[in-house]
C-alpha cells in the first residue's frame, strides 16, 4: 500500500480524462493546476475530440497515449467512471484519482455505482482515491489535481488529510494567512478504496511531513486507526465532525459518511496520543505550534506589558496545570536595570508595567528563556504598527517579532506569543513570521499545553 500511495503522490505521468479546451470545462482546471505548479511529469488531456488543452496535446482515449501512464484522473460524470476504469485496465494504469460526485452520497442509485467501481477496481487491481473529493496535492513536486484552480505554494511541513474537499480548501486558506505551508494534501471524499488510515500510515513515514492534520466525518476502521496513531512519531491533530443527529444527516448526503460514537473516538484518540481539536481553525493554529522548539516540561513563565493580561494569561496557565518557577536572583537583577520606577514586582508571572522599549522586552524574554527551570514562555504583547507611534514611544518601539523567533531557537524553548493589535497589522505579522502568532491569550496557553502533552508522550528530539 505504501508504494501505491508513494507512486500516487510522485507519478511520472498523469492523464486527465475529461479535460477539454472549453474555458468552462472543469477538467481543464486540473491541467491548469499542473502547469501552474510546475509539475515536471508528462500530462495527457483526454477528451472525445482529442482537443489540445492549454498547449498540451490531447488524446481521444487513454489507449491513444504513447508509452506508460502512472496515474489517471477521471473527472467525468459518475456514470462514465466505470468505462474509464475499463480503459485504465486495458492501458495498464493501476492508480486513479476520482473527483467526480454522484455516488453513495446520492442514495440507492449512487450505491449501485459505488459497488460497480469497487468491484472493477478489485478485478483490475486498481487503487484509487475518491470519489467525490478534491483528491491530491503534493507541493514537493507540483502535483496538483483539484478541479478548483490553486495558486502555487512552496512546500512546508504540515500535511492534511480531509474527507471534505471544502473543509480542505479552508485549511489551506488558514495556512495562507500565516507563513506556514503544507507538504501534502489529500481529500478522500467517499473513501471507497483508499481511506484516511492508508494515507495516515504513509504520511507517518513521509520525510517531508512533520505534522499531520486530519478532518473526518466518519471512521470505519477505528481499531486500525487507533493502532496507527499510536505508532506515529509525529504530531497528529484530528477534528471529527458528524457528532450530532443533524450533522449525521447532512454528512450522509455529503460524503456518504456514517456517524460514530464520539465518546469512544475521543477516548481512543487520547489513548493513542493524538490531539483532538474542537474548533476547525485550531486544527491549523495548533499544528503550527509544532513549528516552535519542543515544550520539554511543565514549567512556564507568563509575561505581558499589561497587568490585566498577565493575570488573565496566568489564570489560564494555572487551569492548564502549569507550574510557575520563581525567577532566579540573576534574572531579577538583570530585569531591574530596565525598571524606571519602583512599581513593578519582579516575579513570575511577570508584569512588565512601565517597561515599554523593545530592547527591554526582548531582554526580559532572553533572561526568562535562559533560566534552566523554565520550559516555555506565554507572552502577551499589545502593539500598534510601529509607524503609528510618536513622541517618546517612537524612539523605544520597533518590531520585536523576528528577534522573538531567534531567541526561542537560540534557547531551544517555545514562546507562545499573543499579539493584541488591529486586525490588519496582526494578519501582517502572522504572515511574515516563521512561528505562530496567536490572537488570544487562551490560544497561546493552549498551544503550550498541547505541546506539553505531546512531548511528554514521546522523548523530545535532541
Amino acid at each position: 500500500m505504501d508504494e501505491d500511495i508513494r507512486r500516487m503522490f510522485y507519478p511520472d505521468s498523469v492523464a486527465v480524462v475529461g479535460a477539454s479546451a472549453g474555458s468552462r470545462n472543469m477538467g481543464r482546471n486540473i491541467v491548469q493546476n499542473l502547469i501552474t505548479w510546475g509539475y515536471a511529469g508528462a500530462v495527457y488531456p483526454v477528451n472525445p475530440r482529442g482537443e489540445d488543452v492549454l498547449g498540451l496535446r490531447g488524446y481521444e482515449s487513454l489507449g491513444d497515449i504513447p508509452g506508460k501512464v502512472d496515474l489517471a484522473v477521471a473527472f467525468v460524470p459518475a456514470t462514465a467512471v466505470p468505462a474509464v476504469m475499463d480503459d485504465c485496465a486495458a492501458k495498464g494504469i493501476r492508480l486513479m484519482a476520482i473527483p467526480s460526485g454522484g455516488f453513495s452520497e446520492l442514495g440507492p442509485g449512487g450505491d449501485e455505482l459505488t459497488r460497480l467501481i469497487r468491484s472493477k477496481a478489485d478485478a483490475y487491481g486498481i487503487r484509487f482515491v475518491g470519489p467525490n473529493g478534491l483528491t491530491l496535492i503534493n507541493a514537493e513536486n507540483g502535483l496538483c489535481l483539484p478541479f478548483l484552480t490553486f495558486k502555487k505554494r512552496e512546500a512546508g511541513g504540515i500535511s492534511i488529510i480531509t474527507q471534505s474537499g471544502g473543509v480542505g480548501v479552508s485549511l489551506i486558506m488558514f495556512l495562507d494567512n500565516s507563513s506556514s505551508r503544507f507538504n501534502k494534501f489529500v481529500s478522500v471524499g467517499n473513501k471507497v478504496d483508499m481511506d484516511e488510515l492508508d494515507f495516515l500510515e504513509y504520511l507517518g513515514r513521509d520525510e517531508g511531513t512533520r505534522v499531520i492534520c486530519m478532518f473526518l466525518e466518519s471512521v470505519v476502521r477505528g481499531r486500525d486507526l487507533f493502532e496507527a496513531a499510536k505508532r506515529l512519531d509525529k504530531p497528529l491533530l484530528v477534528y471529527k465532525a458528524n457528532t450530532t443527529e443533524v450533522g449525521a444527516r447532512t454528512a450522509a448526503s455529503h460524503t456518504a459518511a456514517l456517524a460514530n460514537d464520539d465518546r469512544v473516538l475521543d477516548g481512543a484518540l487520547r489513548q493513542a496520543g493524538a490531539i483532538r481539536v474542537g474548533e476547525i481553525r485550531k486544527l491549523i493554529d495548533l499544528a503550527r505550534a509544532f513549528e516552535m522548539p519542543p515544550m520539554r516540561g511543565n514549567r512556564v513563565a507568563v509575561v505581558s506589558q499589561a497587568g490585566g493580561y498577565t493575570v488573565l494569561c496566568a489564570d489560564g496557565a494555572c487551569r492548564a496545570g502549569f507550574e510557575f518557577p520563581p525567577l532566579s536572583g540573576e534574572v531579577v537583577s538583570g530585569l531591574r536595570e530596565y525598571v524606571r520606577s519602583d512599581v513593578i514586582r519582579l516575579g513570575n508571572p511577570l508584569d512588565l508595567g512601565d517597561i515599554h522599549s523593545t530592547e527591554a522586552i526582548l531582554n526580559a524574554l532572553d533572561r526568562l528563556l535562559g533560566q534552566d527551570d523554565i520550559d516555555g514562555v506565554a507572552m502577551v504583547l499589545l502593539r500598534r504598527s510601529d509607524a503609528k507611534y510618536d513622541g517618546a514611544y517612537a524612539g523605544m518601539s520597533r518590531e520585536p517579532y523576528p528577534e522573538i523567533g531567534r531567541l526561542m531557537r537560540r534557547h531551544d524553548k517555545p514562546v507562545a506569543l499573543c499579539l493584541l493589535s488591529q486586525c490588519q497589522y496582526l494578519r501582517d505579522v502572522q504572515g511574515r513570521m516563521d512561528y505562530p502568532v496567536f490572537e488570544r491569550p487562551e490560544e497561546a496557553v493552549e498551544a503550550l499545553s498541547v505541546m506539553r502533552a505531546y512531548y511528554a508522550r514521546r522523548p523530545a528530539p535532541a
